[in-house]
């Protein structure tokens, strides 16, 4: 069971949503529960209530008196909530490279553009219910494995490869080529530098030039790299 929670203070926009999600839950016959709010406040009294389960928000960024970044920073840093998937529905552009911190999983512009909407639900649903995926590696003959999501980056030096997680770090022999022709599978590893090969899902903010990381490590973009980072982040962040 997945439950989408739309959250806009426009009545209209959370009726058209809804609507919209409602009809392509009946045509595909989803697993999918709708609840609709109209303030961030009603939002974060709802979640602070409610049962943990797999959870994609739609979420009004320009609301009074609580606006939409103000509820996201709420779930992730007050209710100690990383899992639920937020996508930020916008009429105003230049928001994106301020929100990295809350990690939304997409961007929906206001008037609606019902294709993009489809593609980035399908997109983030297809997330939450997919199986786990293990990167795999070689250490002194000993085979190892760890899930592909908690990998950070990896950084190239000299022979080795050192792997940084969300819980340790680790290092292996095997060529930068050789490492990102087994990730390309994985758009949201994105090779930024001829050195590091980072997770896009793991990016907490930009500085020109660099992303910082959320161990706050400060990797450089190439500027043979900039438009596939640029890709990759219009599409995961």
């Amino acid at each position: 069971m997945v439950e989408i929670l739309i959250c806009d203070d426009q009545e209209f926009i959370t009726e058209c949503l809804s609507k919209y999600i409602l009809d392509q839950i009946i045509i595909k016959d989803l697993n999918i529960t709708v609840k609709s709010f109209l303030t961030g406040e009603s939002l974060i009294e709802y979640l602070q209530y409610a049962q943990p389960k797999k959870r994609i928000i739609l979420l009004d960024i320009e609301m009074i008196p609580m606006d939409g970044l103000s509820v996201a920073k709420y779930i992730r840093n007050a209710l100690n909530d990383y899992t639920t998937e937020i996508i930020f529905v916008t009429g105003t552009n230049g928001y994106e490279r301020d929100l990295f911190e809350v990690r939304p999983s997409g961007f929906i512009s206001k008037p609606i553009n019902f294709d993009a909407l489809y593609n980035t639900l399908t997109r983030v649903y297809n997330l939450l219910n997919s199986e786990h995926v293990y990167f795999q590696y070689s250490q002194h003959g000993i085979k190892k494995s760890i899930r592909l999501d908690d990998i950070l980056y990896f950084e190239s030096m000299n022979r080795k490869i050192k792997l940084v997680s969300t819980n340790h770090t680790d290092s292996f022999y095997e060529k930068m080529t050789t490492l990102n022709n087994r990730l390309v599978d994985y758009p949201h590893f994105v090779s930024c530098h001829r050195s590091f090969t980072i997770n896009v899902n793991k990016i907490i903010r930009r500085e020109g030039s660099r992303l910082i990381m959320t161990d706050n490590k400060s990797i450089p973009i190439s500027n043979n790299k900039k438009d596939l980072v640029e890709k990759a982040l219009l599409q995961f962040i």
